[in-house]
């Protein structure tokens, strides 16, 4: 009968392994659930973070285009703005002289004599080059395929295309050259009756000679404030002679 108490005190002895067992599991799960908890947490933040950091890259690439268009649009109301000046100095200006330009062509026999003239003002920018503003009246339409081109033919070179004339109904029609060589190198105006994008005068309908003149310096020199004190102040200064109502003195 020793098996029976042998058996028991087996079955006693394992009874404080099982409780080991047991614990470890317990700490096993009481450890790993509040890491993995806070892994998912973390995970969480970080894809919350990529999110947000997305966006914001998002926003600010939208920022920075909108602002380089704006940064263009500035630019050229600045642009147009600047031309809309320099447009509005021309017109106020009276220029240099005005010509009258006519036909040289002979009427046939038969025929009407041309009625087309024009009147054009010729002016001076501040940087030396010129500009001409032409009124022409009396001129027949063009016809398909051509137009009016006004010229600017200089002392030396080829001849400048200085605008194109959209002849109205009545015969009356407006250019405006710019840009154009100074006063003293240019020859003629032309009114000429050519071909579309042509690149030479064609029929010369009107014309007249460019006066030679002198230019005029804008750009004279001022000297700034306290310039010409200062000038006057660095010059030498000049030796006094004794005046001519002074009696020189007698030697002793």
């Amino acid at each position: 009968m020793r098996t029976v108490p042998g058996m028991a005190t087996t079955t006693v002895e394992n009874q404080p392994f099982s409780r080991i067992v047991e614990q470890r599991k317990t700490s096993s799960w009481s450890i790993g659930l509040p890491v993995a908890i806070l892994a998912v947490v973390i995970v969480a933040l970080l894809a919350w973070l990529a999110a947000k950091w997305s966006q914001s890259s998002q926003a600010l690439t939208a920022a920075q285009q909108d602002a380089q268009q704006q940064r263009v649009a500035m630019g050229q109301l600045q642009q147009r703005t600047s031309q809309v000046e320099g447009d509005l100095v021309r017109l106020r200006d009276p220029g240099r002289t005005t010509l009258l330009l006519q036909s040289t062509a002979k009427p046939k026999k038969g025929a009407a004599a041309p009625t087309a003239w024009g009147a054009a003002t010729w002016g001076e920018l501040a940087d030396g080059k010129t500009w001409v503003r032409l009124n022409a009246y009396g001129l027949a339409q063009p016809g398909q395929g051509k137009v009016y081109e006004l010229w600017f033919e200089p002392a030396s070179g080829d001849p400048i295309q200085a605008g194109k004339l959209d002849v109205s109904q009545d015969g009356s029609a407006f250019a405006e050259g710019k840009d154009l060589p100074g006063v003293d190198h240019g020859k003629r105006l032309a009114v000429a009756l050519q071909d579309e994008n042509a690149k030479a005068p064609g029929e010369i309908v009107i014309q007249a000679a460019l006066p030679k003149m002198a230019p005029i310096a804008h750009a004279s020199k001022v000297p700034a404030p306290g310039q010409q004190a200062t000038d006057q102040t660095s010059a030498p200064a000049e030796k006094a002679t004794p005046s001519a109502a002074q009696p020189a003195s007698e030697p002793k």
